[in-house]
């Protein structure tokens, strides 16, 4: 079975998270694996469609095409997957996050002509599920074999953490003001690790003390694993619904205790209380933090049993098998080999 795989970015967390982390497992059942960057429209995008016709399957990570690009790879493709991890029919991850009806459209048109669509999470699955041939929740989940706990710093300060990039690094700006808050009764530290610090707006924080670590590939296990305490909030909002919540992933399979916005797939991967904590307000963020800063046994409590809820339920080794059943279904689906 040879598989394309088409993406923007090779680096991206959608490519590394929803495929390249499966290469290997699928690669190890036989089947034969190529990535191929989508070069902008134009000529260069149909050359690479007509090589694709090679290939038993086409996956397209979450591009909303237009017409013609779409045309030609489906011309072009025996079976067709669209991966989807993000509120694609949305503008954007800003202030602005409303439907947008063109993208909506060509949302819509990308899973009418798709053979499977894979959704991160159930929110995207409904969205596809109208419109879709056959659409699958397929949730991103990481590698717990490289992603383990590690040795915490020691205690205080606690060290808050947050995992992000440019379009979500304005979502901390939710939560600065509880933390100001909480730096003035309690010895706390905030580390920011994301590619900018563009978006934050520090002076929100008051007297926290905050430090930013640039993302590397290099340094980003040992960055989170010197956080005490992870945290993910979210507005409330259509594009938010749509994330899959693979900060709280990260921060529980490192054994990190995670408290998130009860917004979108962390509301269904983390149970309160028991595998980590959800706030769906200030006071909420104010109480589920000030409880964790100030109760190590706690910390530790809920990191244990977040590990354990992402190793059982949210690990490449659980969906490895899933994946490449569904994709041995779809080559199977238009007529064999």
């Amino acid at each position: 079975m040879k598989i394309a795989i088409l993406t923007t970015r090779l680096d991206k967390p959608s490519y590394r998270f929803r495929i390249g982390q499966f290469i290997p497992s699928l690669e190890a059942a036989g089947a034969a694996c190529r990535p191929f960057r989508i070069p902008p429209p134009g000529p260069g995008r149909w050359r690479l469609f007509r090589r694709l016709r090679e290939f038993d399957i086409v996956i397209l990570q979450k591009k909303v095409l237009r017409l013609a690009d779409r045309a030609a790879l489906r011309r072009a493709a025996r079976r067709l997957v669209y991966d989807v991890d993000d509120a694609v029919m949305f503008r954007d991850a800003g202030g602005r996050a409303g439907l947008c009806p063109k993208r909506r459209r060509r949302f819509r048109a990308m899973v009418r002509t798709s053979d499977l669509v894979l959704a991160g999470n159930d929110y995207l699955c409904r969205w596809a599920a109208d419109h879709a041939r056959r659409a699958v929740c397929f949730p991103t989940v990481v590698d717990t074999d490289r992603y383990t706990p590690g040795e915490r710093p020691p205690s205080p300060p606690v060290v808050i953490g947050w995992s992000g990039s440019r379009p979500t690094n304005p979502y901390l700006n939710l939560v600065l003001p509880v933390l100001g808050r909480l730096a003035g009764r309690h010895p706390i530290a905030l580390k920011v690790v994301s590619d900018t610090s563009d978006g934050i707006d520090a002076s929100l924080a008051g007297p926290l003390p905050i430090s930013f670590s640039a993302w590397s590939a290099a340094t980003e296990l040992r960055d989170l694993r010197g956080f005490h305490v992870g945290i993910m909030p979210l507005p409330d909002n259509g594009w938010a619904r749509g994330k899959c919540a693979l900060k709280a992933l990260l921060y529980m399979a490192c054994g990190v205790p995670a408290v998130c916005s009860a917004v979108g797939a962390a509301a269904d991967i983390i149970t309160d209380g028991t595998d980590g904590l959800l706030a769906a307000s200030a006071d909420e963020w104010a109480d589920r933090l000030g409880r964790l800063i100030a109760d190590e046994g706690l910390r530790a409590r809920l990191a244990a049993a977040g590990r354990e809820t992402v190793v059982a339920r949210h690990s490449v080794a659980a969906h490895a098998p899933v994946l490449l059943d569904l994709l041995r279904e779809v080559r199977g689906e238009r007529g064999g080999p």
